[in-house]
């Protein structure tokens, strides 16, 4: 299971802890976007979980909301990117939603959330992205 922690104000779990840019010890400084920290509560490695657990950087956005970019590089596989986006219904409802992939919008993929809340959703993601079940 993914846990993507959007930004809130209060104390967190430091496990799930969402940080603003500016926070100590992230390297970013002032006028930096916010910094999502998504983790997991499995205890294996489906299908290169461990890919998409990190810190992600705000970039920009994507079908009218935000998208993020993991800022720790993959050990062994320094030249990967990934992203966590939205996309909406336009190529229809088996495609919309929340998605974890390599670049926004392209065809290599991990993880998909059917969910469209305003942010990613911390529950119902589904590794691999075509799996039966969250």
């Amino acid at each position: 299971m993914l846990r993507p922690v959007a930004p809130r104000a209060g104390a967190a779990p430091a496990a799930v802890a969402a940080r603003n840019g500016a926070a100590a010890g992230n390297g970013a400084g002032a006028g930096q976007k916010t910094i999502m920290r998504v983790t997991t509560q499995s205890k294996q490695d489906e299908i290169g979980l461990q890919t998409l657990v990190g810190d992600y950087a705000e970039k920009g956005t994507n079908h009218g909301k935000k998208f993020y970019q993991k800022t720790q590089k993959i050990p062994g596989h320094e030249d990967i990117n990934v992203f966590l986006y939205y996309w909406d219904a336009r190529d229809g409802a088996d495609f919309s939603g929340w998605w974890f992939g390599d670049q926004v919008g392209g065809s290599q993929v991990w993880a998909r959330c059917a969910q469209h809340t305003a942010a990613p959703p911390r529950v119902g993601w589904k590794v691999p992205w075509d799996a039966d079940k969250a």
